[in-house]
């Protein structure tokens, strides 16, 4: 099945039936694969995503490979960018044939963060991809955790044009964390849009299943399925196994990880 062209209709379909997507971050063959093993595995849809430091990374190889391996899933595979950091590396990843884009506009003042965004989506929507804003900060590398604010969500999404918003309501980059239910119901009920969460791989599972029946349709996860990767590989280090044996424990792990995601956001046989 060819690669999802353009994310919206998607994100729309998870929105009215309450499902989210599980947005894991990629850069290598391994965890490319554990992930896409898993959603074939739950029937799921599921989002490959690169952060700027997996491009860095996995440039100019990447790209080719998650296209390549997405195009022969039998489920529908998103691309996603994760914390584009400005027009140069979005048009880049959109020409690179990606599905759906994030403009990180968090840390400029609201009516810049808007104003950018706006050009942004209007660029994306030409490609006919989809745009990812964010009003909040998430915590990790990217300063303090700052809750979003409603009313300053509900004008974003009005005047930005973008398809899906992050939202910070206590979940933080590498940590455990509890949402602040009450806040994202608030936020929720002021933009009546897909929203979307950071820091996924620590929220609490009760706290994934409740932000899900609130409109929440896109979950990033990268610490968790690193973690798996890594613990895999030394495991394996220690059992003296084979290179060959090595890479698929690795790939194994995640994709164990990976269908317990799909599982929570309710995603399986959604494909």
């Amino acid at each position: 099945m060819p690669l999802v062209r353009d994310a919206r209709a998607l994100y729309a379909r998870a929105y009215d039936e309450r499902f989210a997507l599980p947005a894991f971050n990629v850069c290598n063959l391994e965890m490319t694969q554990g992930v896409l093993e898993a959603a074939e595995a739950e029937r799921a849809p599921v989002i490959l995503q690169t952060y700027p430091g997996d491009v860095a990374h996995g440039d100019p190889g990447l790209v080719p490979m998650l296209r390549a391996l997405g195009d022969e899933s039998d489920v529908p595979v998103i691309l996603h960018l994760d914390h584009g950091q400005g027009l140069q590396m979005v048009v880049d990843r959109l020409r690179r044939g990606y599905s759906s884009v994030m403009f990180d506009g968090a840390e400029l003042d609201l009516e810049e963060n808007i104003t950018r965004t706006r050009l942004i989506a209007e660029i994306a929507h030409a490609f006919g991809a989809s745009v990812e804003g964010e009003v909040g900060l998430f915590g990790g590398d990217h300063g303090s955790v700052v809750f979003t604010d409603p009313g300053e969500a509900e004008y974003f999404m009005t005047e930005s044009g973008a398809d899906t918003l992050a939202v910070s309501v206590g979940s933080e980059h590498h940590q455990e964390s509890r949402l602040d239910l009450p806040h994202l119901e608030a936020i929720a009920e002021r933009t009546n849009r897909p929203l979307v969460l950071h820091g996924g791989s620590g929220i609490h599972p009760s706290d994934v299943r409740e932000a899900v029946l609130l409109g929440v349709v896109k979950i990033n996860i990268g610490h968790a399925i690193s973690l798996a990767l890594t613990g895999a590989a030394g495991e394996a280090l220690e059992a003296k196994l084979d290179h060959y044996e090595m890479l698929k424990v690795m790939r194994d792990s995640v994709r164990a990880v990976a269908r317990e995601k799909l599982q929570l956001m309710k995603a399986t046989t959604r494909a």
